[in-house]
């Protein structure tokens, strides 16, 4: 006696049926997966629609996030800068910046102080901000920004409007490591890199 509210066998999906539906929601995940979840959770876009929606940009943050809290897995000397002065007088810093890792350069100034720089890549493009913090900061949010954008180097001179921390920030956003070289010449107290 077959079960009440049970469905009868003419209401059962077929095999074929189950088979279609099985392959249909295989593909929808598939599809999900390329289109939304590999853009927003590792920053990889295969098909250029998390671009598009800007989920690529929040994927990256969050890998670049997720490398900066990682522990470290490379010879720790593999990315401590070096400084050097050079026989002009000038600080030289070397900076390794591996994938998706961020790191500050900054000269400690007074008001009207000033130097010139060049900075430079081994060739690839990185993020920088050339910022400055003031002595007795209020907050982390409390700097001036002069120039920000992409590049693999720049050069100029600089006075210092008060004093302060002046100097750069830059990020790697690829997935090979990066050297940085910058050079400082000029009135400061010292140019080194921020821990």
């Amino acid at each position: 006696m077959p079960h009440e509210g049970a469905p009868s066998p003419e209401h059962l999906l077929t095999t074929r049926q189950l088979n279609r539906a099985t392959l249909l929601a295989a593909g929808a995940a598939a599809l999900i997966l390329a289109t939304t979840v590999l853009p927003a959770e590792y920053g990889l876009d295969p098909t250029g629609i998390g671009g598009a929606l800007g989920l690529t940009a929040m994927g990256l943050t969050k890998r670049a996030t997720s490398v900066a809290k990682a522990p470290e897995t490379v010879a720790p000397a593999a990315s401590q800068p070096e400084s050097t002065t050079l026989p002009d007088g000038s600080t030289q810093l070397r900076i390794v910046l591996l994938p998706y890792q961020g790191r500050e350069a900054k000269a400690t100034m007074k008001a009207g102080q000033s130097y010139t720089w060049r900075w430079s890549t081994d060739g690839a493009k990185v993020e920088y901000e050339q910022h400055g913090d003031p002595e007795n900061a209020a907050s982390e949010d409390d700097y001036t920004s002069y120039d920000k954008g992409e590049s693999a180097g720049a050069s100029g001179t600089f006075r210092a409007a008060f004093t302060g921390r002046h100097g750069w920030y830059w990020k790697n956003n690829g997935n090979k490591p990066v050297v940085i070289t910058a050079t400082a010449k000029g009135e400061f107290e010292r140019f080194a890199p921020l821990d």
